[in-house]
């Protein structure tokens, strides 16, 4: 950690300006904002009128969890995010789509701010203009863009829990935004032993708190839906998308790409998962260890999303803080490792890029131009690829996770040695 707090320069102003304006440019030309049958950026948001309809249910005392599929899609997390989207269910859907994306970019620049914040850089006007245009650069990640374009709520929750796990220990309240965000979505559970492993026992316990107060608050006010989910819709990862789907960014993709039309190995993936889980928190454990609080909790992050049956490709949002690790090595350092540093930012930036998105959506674009719906072109498409492409499409986030907390680890054992 720096000894004093670091300057924004003008020339790194300069810089990521430039780098916003080429990213909305490749954004335009790959996948234009506005392309129609929801393709483009601004054009769809079907996940936010899931989040919505599940908000609806709960209003009018309809079943979270029914047999038949609803409007949009299953509601597949737990209930208390109904709950939480209730709000934005007052609003139009084209008012609702308009409010979580401010929401959804704002805590995107947040989540940049904090991330420099946390790794020494002064709080001015200028480190303000550098978060804004590097959040305009993510827009080609494919999270990122995933996420905005399905009206996703990634950003918001990754935005939380930075900025509250790299708060001081002592911080009051600390944890409880992983308990928040695992009421919303589950995954988020795999901050609860990063917390235990890293001996944080306040952070844990207002953790496993919070987490457990959502469950009760939903079983008094839901508990129809609440013994619904908790016993029965949890466990259906069918509601979500098929596990062999291209687009499952994870181990269960990976594992379910390889043996289908056959089903996945349970017990190859629970190994899969468990070697996932040593490395990764035994990567932010040294991490933690040597106060890189940010690469510790981005790790943590990572491994969220690849242990799951099924983790979308937006559900990486977590190669933002990574990336930003990544771009203050190159301003940190000098000579022949900032040459490295850069080196390892463009690895990243290539492998989390919007690459395959932009893939399917040409490939779809000349199958059938006037397709009807968005899902038909994109299927079209899919049918398209080999085994091989989707073992590329599914594989490289995992790899990522796996190459930089096996990097983490090794780094550590080297200084201690």
């Amino acid at each position: 950690m720096p000894v004093a707090p670091r300057v924004v320069a003008p020339r790194w102003v300069f810089a990521a300006c430039v780098l916003a304006l080429i990213a909305v440019l490749i954004q335009q030309w790959l996948e234009p904002f506005t392309a129609g049958s929801h393709m483009g950026l601004l054009t769809n948001g079907g996940d936010l009128d899931i989040y919505r309809h599940g908000a609806l249910q709960v209003l009018h005392g309809a079943a979270l969890y029914a047999n038949e599929i609803p409007r949009g899609g299953w509601f597949t997390y737990p209930p208390f995010a109904a709950v939480v989207f209730i709000p934005l269910e007052m609003l139009s859907f084209t008012a609702a789509k308009v409010v979580w994306m401010l929401i959804s970019l704002g805590a995107l620049a947040a989540t940049i701010w904090r991330c420099a914040r946390v790794v020494g850089y002064r709080r001015d006007w200028l480190l303000g203009v550098v978060s804004v245009a590097m959040a305009v650069v993510a827009l080609d990640i494919e999270a990122v863009r995933g996420t905005l374009w399905q009206g996703q709520v990634n950003l918001v929750l990754m935005a939380i829990v930075v900025w509250d796990l790299t708060r001081p220990r002592d911080a009051r309240f600390r944890g409880w935004s992983v308990g928040v965000a695992a009421g919303v979505k589950l995954t988020a559970v795999v901050f609860i032993p990063y917390l235990l492993v890293t001996r944080q026992w306040r952070a844990s316990a207002t953790a496993i708190g919070t987490t457990i107060a959502t469950v009760v608050l939903m079983w008094v006010v839901l508990s129809g839906d609440s013994a619904q989910y908790w016993t029965h819709a949890v466990f259906q990862t069918d509601r979500i998308g098929p596990l062999d789907h291209p687009g499952n960014f994870s181990i269960g993709g990976i594992l379910a790409t390889l043996w289908a039309p056959d089903v996945m190995p349970t017990v190859g993936w629970l190994v899969g998962v468990l070697v996932a889980a040593l490395v990764g928190y035994c990567a932010a454990y040294q991490a933690d260890r040597a106060d890189h609080r940010l690469l510790a909790v981005t790790i943590t992050g990572l491994l969220s999303c690849t242990v799951p049956p099924l983790a979308w490709g937006h559900h990486w949002v977590w190669t933002v803080p990574l990336l930003a690790i990544a771009v203050d090595g190159i301003a940190r350092s000098g000579g022949r490792r900032r040459w490295m540093w850069a080196a390892t930012t463009l690895a990243i930036y290539v492998v989390s890029f919007m690459w395959f998105n932009a893939w399917l959506y040409r490939t779809s674009a000349r199958l059938a131009a006037d397709y009807p719906t968005y899902v038909g072109a994109l299927d079209a498409a899919i049918g398209q690829m080999t085994r091989g492409d989707k073992l590329l499409a599914v594989g490289t986030h995992p790899l990522l996770f796996f190459v930089v907390a096996i990097v983490t680890v090794a780094a550590a054992t080297r200084q201690h040695h």
